[in-house]
């Protein structure tokens, strides 16, 4: 079996690469990506344990976009990963989501819910800080029921305490994702609460769709399937798993993915570096 799409600790997933790897192996899912959000810390630490484990594993990443197309996620498979570009890029992603929470923290504050940066940043156990981190440090002060409940009310786009993320459009991530010789696929695209340009993404260079996705229903499978291979572009998939009782707690390789997609994939197992 196969997963292309899992995260954690190194962005807001809630097990370490080597949890991660274990509950794979456990599952009998022999091919991997882990894409955790704007970085690659969580592949670097799990790569060489996967091959002792008999995991196939490609780079992955899950850039976070917000621009024309609106927040897109855009997922990049089997790039360069010591390209110069590439790691000023997540450096610089990560800086910019620390001064991003830091306002986000200031909006809680102002509408009485007194939480401090640092607080988010604790719970941020790898180097990339999410809007997650946020609800948590909310719960943990007695300001919500649940998680996901603050995050609805508060961070989610439009709410109260929501801040506009730093430019960076799903043309940027494509361009970036190709110029250090990755593949660049639209990430999930039927939870999004808005219409997918995918004409605008094609003219971008969109390589493919994640057809094969835990949140997806059949019909909504069926119709970018249709769309993937109306524009010639390669199909993939996967949980979105971020640990057991998270907010995305579908199983490592409970997502029915074709074997056809290993045709793509095994072009990116040998990535330069």
């Amino acid at each position: 079996m196969m997963d292309l799409h899992m995260h954690t600790t190194a962005s807001d997933g809630r097990m370490s690469p080597t949890e991660l790897l274990a509950e794979a192996k456990s599952r009998d899912v022999s091919h991997i990506a882990i894409t955790d959000h704007d970085t690659i810390d969580g592949y670097l630490k799990a790569r060489e344990e996967a091959r002792q484990l008999g995991i196939r594993i490609v780079p992955g990443i899950e850039w976070n976009t917000d621009g024309p197309e609106d927040e897109l996620h855009i997922l990049g498979y089997g790039f360069d990963i010591s390209d110069s570009r590439l790691l000023h890029l997540m450096d610089k992603r990560q800086q910019e989501r620390i001064e991003w929470v830091s306002e986000i923290v200031e909006r809680c504050n102002r509408l009485g819910m007194s939480i401090t940066t640092q607080e988010c940043l604790e719970r941020a156990k790898g180097s990339v800080i999410v809007r997650t981190h946020i609800a948590e440090a909310l719960l943990a002060r007695g300001y919500g029921s649940s998680v996901q409940g603050l995050f609805d009310s508060y961070l989610r786009k439009g709410a109260v305490a929501y801040v506009p993320r730093p430019f960076f459009s799903a043309r940027d991530a494509i361009e970036y994702t190709h110029e250090c010789g990755g593949i660049a696929v639209l990430a999930h695209p039927g939870i999004y609460s808005f219409e997918v340009k995918l004409a605008s993404l094609l003219d971008y260079g969109l390589d493919g769709i994640e057809v094969y996705y835990s949140r997806h229903s059949a019909a909504q499978m069926a119709f970018w399937e249709r769309e993937a291979k109306k524009h010639h572009l390669i199909r993939s998939g996967g949980s979105d798993f971020h640990g057991h009782g998270s907010r995305n707690p579908y199983p490592v390789g409970s997502v029915a993915i074709p074997a056809e997609v290993k045709e793509w994939w095994a072009c990116c197992m040998f990535p330069r570096h």
